[in-house]
Order: structure tokens, then sequence, then C-alpha cells
């Protein structure tokens, strides 16, 4: 057993760890901008002739803060789905599970992306169209699942024709728009690939892998503002989070950890019924602010 601060690293905890961070991540992003600055105004009361400093905090970095966190559990997701592989009894219902999922997430997907475009300020005539967004992370987890079956079905091919199974899959999540598309399809196969790597070269090479893979979202960012200074805030967050949460993955205690029937399908309810429940609670808050 290896522990980080007296903690195991298991698939239960990580999976407890994941969700928690998802939870911090999506809580302030459907927050209407008003009410922000209306929190910052109203404890700016409380600290007169620092009401810039109280407006940056509380508009600016604690959702920044609660960002970061939040960049923790993608990763995690990804490594649970190449241990779920690894261990499930039954792969084929595994997938199938997974994808029902998915199907399930996806209206209470749409509604939380919309709910986050209002929450910025978006009008309706700005609004991304339904039909538009993204497919759901649980489509791309699917895909993932789906690749390293057939990777490991011909394994006795050169690697070229191994790797099909994994380009494909990318190729399918960039044509569809599922979240995270190809990027997130190579971090399910490089969780999967550096296994029983150890953890100090994991560490080492996790470094060059998420630098990489965050290239194209830096020249997607240039081209919005042409700012290098304006891009480098997101690529912070989204190369420091996704990080800190794939190092916590290497702790890992490369054990099948018994979990109940009820917790597993709670885990999976969790992520369609919380993004409905934030969903409301936009409505709710929007109609006050």
């Amino acid at each position: 057993m290896i522990f980080i601060g007296g903690i195991i690293m298991n698939t239960k905890r990580l999976k407890i760890i994941a969700i928690i961070s998802m939870l911090i991540d999506h809580i302030p992003r459907i927050i209407p901008w008003q009410m922000w600055i209306a929190i910052a105004e109203s404890i700016s009361l409380s600290f007169p002739g620092k009401e810039e400093l109280v407006s940056e905090i509380v508009i600016d970095r604690v959702p920044g803060i609660m960002g970061y966190i939040g960049r923790l559990a993608a990763p995690i997701f990804m490594f649970c789905i190449t241990v779920g592989f690894r261990y499930t009894k039954n792969i084929k219902k595994y997938i199938f599970r997974v994808f029902t999922f998915a199907f399930i997430s996806q209206i209470p997907y749409i509604l939380f992306t919309q709910s986050e475009e209002y929450a910025s300020g978006f009008s309706k005539l700005e609004l991304t169209p339904f039909y538009k967004i993204d497919l759901n992370i649980m489509f791309t987890l699917g895909f993932g699942l789906v690749a390293l079956y057939f990777y490991e079905k011909i394994k006795d091919k050169n690697t070229i024709i191994r790797l099909t199974p994994i380009i494909a899959a990318a190729l399918i999540s960039y044509v569809l728009n599922t979240e995270g598309g190809y990027i997130y399809i190579v971090y399910i196969f490089m969780f999967y690939l550096l296994r029983d790597v150890s953890i100090l070269k994991k560490a080492f090479i996790w470094i060059f892998i998420i630098v990489i893979c965050r290239l194209p979202l830096l020249f997607h960012l240039l081209q919005i503002n042409n700012d290098i200074m304006r891009a480098l805030p997101t690529m912070r967050v989204n190369t420091v989070g996704v990080y800190v949460g794939a190092f916590l993955t290497f702790f890992f205690n490369n054990k099948k950890t018994h979990i109940s029937k009820t917790f597993k399908y709670l885990m999976y309810l969790f992520y369609p019924v919380h993004l409905i429940l934030l969903y409301f609670t936009y409505l709710l808050l929007s109609s006050i602010f």
C-alpha cells in the first residue's frame, strides 16, 4: 500500500477526489457574473479602501483557484478507466455501461453548458445551439475504453497495427467533438501504457505529455486574442491542474479495489445528476440576480 499524507491511493479514493474536484470546478461556472459582482461589493463593505483588491480576489482569484482544483478530475477519471479495463470481469458490459451513462448524461450536459454560457453573460443569440455542444466526457471515456479493448485484441500484431484502434478513437472523438477530444484519448492510452513504469519516470514523462498535448490549446488561444500574456493564465490552469491530477494517480497501489454495486452506480449517477442540479441552481440564481 502506498500513502500520500496517510491516504491510500486506491480506485475508490481516487474517484471520490475526482467527483469532488469536478463539483468544485463546475459550481463557479453557473454562478451569474452579476452575483460575483454583488458578492464582491458586499464583502468590500467590510474592507473600506480595499474595494479593488476584494473585487480581484472574489471575481478573479476564487474562480481561478477552483478551476485549478477542478482540473484534477479529468485525468483521474481517465486513469480509472484504464484500471477498470484491467480488472473488470466483463469488458463488454463495462463498455456498454459507460456508453449508457454517456447517453443519459448528454441532456444534463447540454443544459449545464447553456446555463454556463448564460451565466457568463451570453445572450440568446450568442448561445451555442444544443446540436453544436460537445458530447460529454463519458463518450470520450467510452471511446478510450473501446480503443484499449481492440489494442489488446491485436497485441500479437506489429506496433503500427496495434496503434490503429487508438488513432481511430482519437479521430472519432475529434470528428464527433467529444469533451477533451483526441487529447483525452492520448491521455487514456498513456496512462495504460505507463501503468508499470516507476513513479519517478512517470513524473518526468507526464510533464512532456501534458505540455505537448496542450500546445493546440495555446495556438487556439493565440488565434483568439493574439496575446501570449492573456493566454498564459488559461495555459497554467490546464497544465498545472491536469499534472497534479495525473500525479495523484502515480501512487495507485496497483491492486483491485472492492467496490460495492451501490458505490459504483452512485459514481455513474453523480455525473448527470450533479449537472442537472447545477442547471436548476442556475435558474434559481438567475431569477434573483
